[in-house]
């Protein structure tokens, strides 16, 4: 029930299932708050202004329309990893003032480390596939452990601003094939997936491919998956990086509430409420 006292947690996007598991999850912690969908197109000014408001606890902001790096702006400070990688997907509240971050980045670590090690492949090169959002935060990973990385993706052009924004343009790439493949595209929820210019040159010899598009949550097909399967490469759903990206986000959207005992919301709470 909502009262003058329920808080609010935005996102701008979600399907109705999404909606219904964040809200059942706020309600199984016993909190007074609201998960809420922006389902429009929406501005990052209009976007930090709501996130602004007294009742918000601040809100998840998704790839519409480059939000995750047109928002930053509209911001009153960002974490040093989401200016790194160009791309805030959190953003908490704190009196008024709008911190961002970015959470996919703990999440694809996570994804990456426990993959590669249950696969036990040797794993020395990957590729980029697409320029959005999580593109960036994919190269601040995958640098980070320690592999030889290149961008590509339907748009060359785009490709290479991308580069460009993430100051790596001046940095030599190496050549495929490639043993791990980013898929940072919605290119997976198409059965013609590998008509996307350039993809099936990169799957070609690759090891294992990592897919951060996630239609099967909504009940649709997978091909990436499908096609990894029947190919016996290696393959990383994008639910992986969901778990560690979403255990990170909410304990910071719920950093200043408490439960009805009084005690404040940890990971463990986290876990358990969302099933994880």
């Amino acid at each position: 029930m909502l009262t003058l006292e329920t808080t609010f947690i935005y996102s701008t996007s979600g399907s109705a299932s999404s909606i219904d598991k964040h809200n059942t999850a706020l309600q199984a912690l016993g909190l007074n708050s609201m998960y809420f969908t922006i389902k429009h197109v929406i501005t990052p000014e209009v976007y930090s202004g709501i996130l602004r408001a007294p009742f918000a606890l601040g809100g998840a902001v998704t790839a519409q329309n480059g939000l995750k790096t047109s928002i930053i702006p509209f911001l009153d400070e960002v974490d040093p990893l989401a200016q790194k990688t160009l791309a805030v997907n959190t953003v908490v509240n704190r009196k008024g003032k709008l911190f961002g971050y970015n959470t996919d980045a703990f999440g694809l670590k996570e994804a990456l480390i426990k993959g590669m090690k249950a696969s036990e492949k040797d794993i020395r090169t990957a590729v980029i596939y697409g320029n959005g959002g999580v593109s960036g935060v994919a190269w601040h990973v995958l640098k980070e452990l320690g592999l030889e990385v290149a961008f590509r993706g339907r748009n060359p052009e785009k490709v290479l601003q991308k580069r460009i924004d993430l100051g790596i343009d001046h940095i030599r790439e190496p050549e495929g094939p490639f043993d791990l493949v980013v898929d940072a595209t919605p290119v997976s929820g198409t059965a013609n997936f590998l008509e996307a210019e350039g993809l099936k040159g990169l799957l070609d010899g690759c090891k294992m491919v990592f897919c951060h598009n996630m239609p099967e949550k909504d009940g649709k097909t997978n091909y990436l998956q499908h096609y990894c399967t029947e190919n016996n490469m290696e393959f990383i759903p994008g639910s992986a990086m969901y778990r560690g990206q979403l255990i990170k986000q909410y304990s910071l959207l719920l950093e200043s509430v408490r439960k009805a005992d009084g005690t404040g919301v940890t990971e463990n709470d986290i876990t358990h409420a969302w099933v994880l």
